[in-house]
C-alpha cells in the first residue's frame, strides 16, 4: 500500500476483539485508525472527520452493515468501504453484485496480507471507476444483479392478500419490482420473493424508498425498496439452489 502512511480508516465492529485485533494490524502499517462499535457511532465519526475507508461488519445490532454504509454515503460519497462477515454466501453475493470501491472481506481474517490485498483492490479499483454519460461517477451504493425474479407483496402487519410483481434485479440491500399502481413511499412491506419455475419462496421485508412511472406502460411503477429484514447468506443459497445464480 503505497499511500499507507496517509490513509486513514474508520473500523466498526460490534466485537472489541474484532475491533482491536484489526486496527493493531492496520497501525502496525502505518495507518491511522479510530474505531466505531455499532452504526450509530460510525455516522457520527464520518460527520465530523474524513476517512479513506471503512471495515465495516454486515452484521450488527441496531442497523446492519449495508443500512450503515448507505447513510455513510450520504455524508461522504467517496468513502470506500470493506464489508466484514463470516459467512461465505455473503461475500459471494458481493462479488456478484460487484461496486468499484466496495469489497467483502471473510472473517476470520487468515493474516495481514489478505488485508492489505482487499485495501489495494478497493483504493484500485475506485480510482479506475467508470464514468457515467454524464461524466459523472455512478452514484449506485450497490450494483445491481440483473436476475428474473417474481416478487409477492403486501403491507406488512395487515391480514391482506399478497399482491403479484415482478423483478429484474436486486443488489445486496434491495430490490426493484414493477407494481400495478403507486406504492407510498416509507410503507413496509413483507416480500415472498420467487424464482420462475421454482417451488421455493423467500421471505424478506421491505421499505419502499421511490417509486417511478414506467414511460411505456401507463398504470405501472417501478418501486424501490430496501431490505430491512433479510438473511442474505439463506438469500444466496436460495438463489444458488434455484439455479438463478451459479458459481
Amino acid at each position: 500500500m503505497s499511500d499507507k502512511r496517509t490513509l486513514k480508516v474508520l473500523v466498526v465492529d460490534d466485537e472489541k476483539v474484532v475491533r482491536d485485533f484489526l486496527a493493531r494490524l492496520l497501525r502496525l502499517e502505518g495507518i491511522e485508525v479510530k474505531t466505531a462499535n455499532d452504526g450509530l457511532e460510525a455516522i457520527e465519526a464520518v460527520k465530523e472527520e474524513k476517512f479513506d475507508l471503512v471495515f465495516l461488519d454486515i452484521r450488527m445490532p441496531k442497523m446492519n452493515g449495508l443500512e450503515v454504509f448507505t447513510e455513510l454515503k450520504k455524508i461522504d460519497l467517496d468513502l470506500r468501504c470493506i464489508f466484514m462477515t463470516g459467512y461465505a454466501l455473503e461475500t459471494y453475493l458481493f462479488d456478484k453484485c460487484k461496486s468499484p470501491g466496495i469489497f467483502c472481506l471473510r472473517k476470520p481474517f487468515e493474516d495481514i496480507n489478505q488485508i492489505k490485498s482487499a485495501i489495494n483492490k478497493v483504493l484500485q479499483e475506485s480510482k479506475a471507476s467508470v464514468l457515467t454519460k454524464e461524466g459523472l461517477p455512478e452514484r449506485r451504493v450497490y450494483q445491481r444483479l440483473e436476475v428474473a425474479l417474481e416478487v409477492d407483496y403486501r403491507l406488512k402487519e395487515k391480514e391482506a392478500p399478497f399482491i403479484h410483481s415482478l423483478s429484474k434485479d436486486i443488489s445486496p440491500d434491495g430490490i426493484r419490482i414493477i407494481t400495478q399502481g403507486e406504492l407510498p413511499p416509507g410503507c413496509l412491506l413483507e416480500l415472498l420473493i420467487r424464482v420462475p419455475g421454482y417451488n421455493e419462496a423467500f421471505k424478506a421485508t421491505g421499505k419502499v424508498i421511490w417509486n417511478k412511472v414506467l414511460q411505456d406502460r401507463p398504470g405501472y411503477y417501478y418501486a424501490g425498496i430496501e431490505f430491512t429484514e433479510i438473511n442474505l447468506a439463506e438469500f444466496t443459497d436460495f438463489l444458488l439452489r434455484s439455479g438463478r445464480i451459479s458459481v
